[in-house]
């Protein structure tokens, strides 16, 4: 059992701090000498059940039968796959029943279907009864208890967004487990300074009662301004997609097809003026992705590979056929306990099989706050009158030094950031690839430092940016930027 999976266990099995809030010193100082009492219970309780499994884990378990409380609310099919991992042997160790108990949380958890989770062993041997070094050489009979407190089957929120250069509004409406079975249902609304109006109607159900294989369709419609290129596009489809994770790797494979209009307001690029109007794009997606950071947001350690396929022209009335690849790798090294290092790469090529070229909307567009900092938004690559009109190959990266605040408690979510990044992006000339090569390695450079918030949804920065080698289309930022995302070069 790996120690990120033993933690979960025995946070679990040792139950949660309690809280309140006074309205006095006394009662203050009360409530805060509680909490360190409680916290003090807990931490001894904790290491006197790791103690317990550590000496016990390989002693023999059987498991009769699992109970679970509120169970009622799930399909009896999916509750028996869900805790296959415990009754798929008569005799166990108590280290692989507690890698099972895990999985089967983990499981529940990642399908959306509970809201919180308590799992007992009420037949486990306690510490009155002198320990378990009296049952080394005897079965274990125990009964895992999971109580389960479900979700709500209707959930709607409202709030906005900000990041990106734009900020947006949103209205959300969420029907989860509709049949048991961890089925879930998701309307979305926005509307912001940027995106217009957005729709968006997903269903999701894990296959063969699975969680590690999902089956997702989409519908959506959205219409964004554009003003890297200076119009709009409105974009109408579905998409299909299948999730597969094994282990560290996780496997996607997803059918697009949609409708799309691009309207030209201000552009005189040649590209927005040829290709404004109607396009149909059917297309077939699959990535494989490797991850064992610790952290998606800002990790300390593990590492990050990620290769996508993309192949547009399924359908014969797709009016863009190209085949499009990126490749994305990330290093996290944890210097000390108070530095931690990122190394990011990442490129891709789009191949068009037109003979007009590739649409604008199909290309690579790099820079901006969450991408090569110190430049604007999609403010590296091919111009055409004012205009970024993207490029067909690019290649970018970054090195990253988190540091933590002088002062300040290592646990604390706001780091020092120092950074240095790169990125090229260049139109393909299928008749002088040579020249395309040396276009491509024309890198623009940028650094900076500044301070980032890692909160568990999204990731904050706000940095002091100074460009460091600059080509004469790129369109640069100096002094402070600030980004806001889930994704940071």
């Amino acid at each position: 059992m790996s120690q990120l999976d033993h933690d979960s266990m025995m946070d679990r099995l040792s139950g949660a701090p309690l809280g309140g809030s006074g309205q006095t010193q006394s009662e203050k100082e009360l409530e805060k000498w509680q909490n360190e009492k409680q916290q003090l219970m807990i931490k001894q309780n904790r290491e006197y059940l790791e103690s317990l499994l550590k000496e016990n884990a390989s002693t023999p378990v059987k498991v009769g039968q699992v109970q679970v409380n509120n169970g009622h609310v799930f399909r009896e099919s999916f509750l028996q796959a869900q805790l296959k991992p415990l009754l798929k042997s008569d005799l166990i160790t108590l280290g692989k029943l507690c890698e099972g108990i895990d999985e089967v949380a983990n499981n529940l958890r990642s399908l959306g279907v509970v809201d919180n989770m308590f799992v007992s062993l009420p037949d486990t041997p306690t510490r009155s009864m002198g320990g378990w070094g009296m049952t080394r050489n005897k079965t274990l009979q125990l009964t895992p208890v999971f109580n389960i407190a479900p979700v709500k089957r209707f959930y709607a929120k409202t709030g906005t967004n900000v990041g990106n250069g734009e900020g947006d509004g949103y209205i959300q409406f969420q029907l989860k487990n509709l049949f048991g079975g961890g089925e879930n249902l998701v309307f979305d609304a926005i509307t912001g300074t940027k995106t217009q109006s957005s729709y968006l109607l997903n269903y999701t159900m894990p296959l063969m009662n699975s969680a590690k294989d999902v089956f997702e369709q989409s519908f959506y419609m959205n219409t964004k301004q554009l003003d890297w290129l200076k119009c709009d596009s409105k974009v109408k489809g579905a998409t299909t997609r299948v999730s597969m994770q094994r282990g560290k790797v996780s496997h996607d494979i997803s059918w697009e097809n949609c409708w799309r209009v691009l309207s030209n307001t201000s552009s005189r690029a040649m590209d927005v003026l040829n290709q404004s109007g109607n396009d149909f794009k059917s297309a077939l997606l699959y990535n494989v992705k490797y991850d064992t950071r610790d952290n998606a947001h800002l990790p300390t350690r593990g590492q990050y590979f990620r290769v996508g396929l993309e192949y547009s022209g399924i359908l014969e009335a797709c009016s863009q056929r190209y085949i499009k690849q990126v490749v994305e790798s990330q290093r996290c090294l944890k210097l000390s306990d108070s530095h931690s290092l990122i190394l990011t790469n990442k490129a891709g090529v789009l191949w068009s099989m037109n003979r007009a070229g590739s649409h604008v909307l199909d290309r690579f567009f790099i820079g901006g706050p969450n991408d090569v900092r110190s430049f604007l938004l999609n403010g590296l690559g091919p111009k055409s009158f004012n205009a970024s009109v993207g490029g067909d190959l690019f290649i970018n990266g970054g090195i990253s030094l988190v540091s933590r605040l002088p002062k300040v408690s290592p646990d604390s979510n706001f780091k020092l950031h120092n950074f240095i990044n790169f990125g090229s992006a260049v139109p393909m000339d299928r008749h002088n690839m040579e020249k395309t090569m040396a276009s491509l390695r024309q890198i623009s450079v940028g650094c900076g430092v500044g301070v980032l918030y890692n909160h568990p949804m999204a990731r904050f920065e706000l940095n002091f940016v100074l460009p460091l080698v600059v080509h004469e289309r790129d369109y640069v930022r100096k002094g402070i930027q600030y980004g806001i995302g889930i994704s940071f070069l």
